[in-house]
């Protein structure tokens, strides 16, 4: 099994460089929330082509919600030629704004020296390419498998996610028996696997010295 889908990931290395290039290209900077319909659409053609069911859920009324920057999320699922359980692949699409020092656009998604660059190629475009990169390979090498798949690209993790994942969950998008298993590519190292997150936690610290 590992080696027959290892050599169908290995086969697609150049469409994972295109790919996360080409989202880094969708200026999906929180605040305020641009270019996420843009971004959530192109990802929801491609997988439509990959015969994933697609659907868009703008988070109405959630904070920073507005006509000019709306919160939409894209949820696509695929089924298997058999029941199983669903593995839904979950990655957020906003990013947070580019800043200085930058040797190259960060909006260009540059490929240099083996390298891709961008704001977003590592939090978390790169990891919401690895997702579709990965189920294109599996599916190639397992084309009759049993259950669902599952891909979302969700809105507003840089401020907490209250336009994508909470309004996707208290929607029960993530609830069984929709889903049984997340996955989620978020950046931390390639030692590391975490099973929960704490979520967000703001302070303002106030130091006084000599």
């Amino acid at each position: 099994m590992n080696e027959r889908l290892l050599g169908a990931v290995e086969d697609r290395t150049d469409d994972l460089v295109a790919l996360t290039a080409d989202l880094i290209r969708f200026p999906t900077v929180n605040p305020p929330g641009e270019a996420y319909r843009p971004c959530a659409e192109f990802l929801g053609e491609r997988l439509k082509k990959l015969g994933f069911e697609t659907e868009f859920i703008r988070a109405e009324g959630a904070p920073g919600d507005s006509d000019r920057y709306p919160r939409v999320n894209v949820v696509a699922r695929l089924d298997g030629r058999s029941p199983g359980p669903c593995v839904h692949f979950n990655s957020h699409i906003d990013v947070v704004e580019a800043g200085d020092g930058w040797t190259v656009d960060p909006f260009a998604g540059v490929v240099k020296d083996g390298r891709v660059y961008g704001r977003g190629a590592c939090d978390m475009k790169g990891g919401l390419a690895a997702s579709v990169i990965a189920v294109e390979a599996f599916m190639e090498a397992y084309p009759g498998f049993p259950g669902a798949i599952e891909i979302s690209g969700t809105a507003d993790e840089e401020s907490g996610g209250f336009g994508g994942v909470a309004h996707l969950a208290r929607l029960g998008y993530f609830s069984k028996p929709k889903v049984d298993h997340v996955i989620i590519p978020e950046p931390l190292n390639k030692d590391r696997i975490c099973l929960g997150h704490r979520g967000v936690w703001w302070a303002e610290i106030e130091t006084k010295g000599e």
